[in-house]
């Protein structure tokens, strides 16, 4: 099993291996979380998460839906924008 959080002098030595492994891992100055490093699709996943909440349009649709205020569109995943 790989650890998850390593000091800075360890994550300084085992940087390459620890990037390739494709984990989530935190580095830790005197036991303290100082920086987070993740897999880029990770990253790209956070990033569009962020911009779904910041736009008010988006989270009044997801509000509808939760609501059941909308009706049910089946998607049509052969289509790039899915029949919407």
């Amino acid at each position: 099993m790989i650890k998850s959080t390593y000091n800075i002098k360890e994550a300084q030595a085992n940087l390459p291996k620890l990037c390739r492994s494709g984990k989530r891992f935190i580095i830790a100055n005197r036991d303290n979380p100082v920086a987070v490093a993740l897999p880029i699709e990770d990253f790209e996943a956070l990033m569009e998460t962020m911009d779904v909440l910041a736009d008010p349009v988006a989270m009044q649709a997801l509000e509808a839906a939760r609501k059941g205020e909308t009706a049910f569109v089946p998607l049509d995943l052969n289509d790039e924008n899915f029949g919407l």
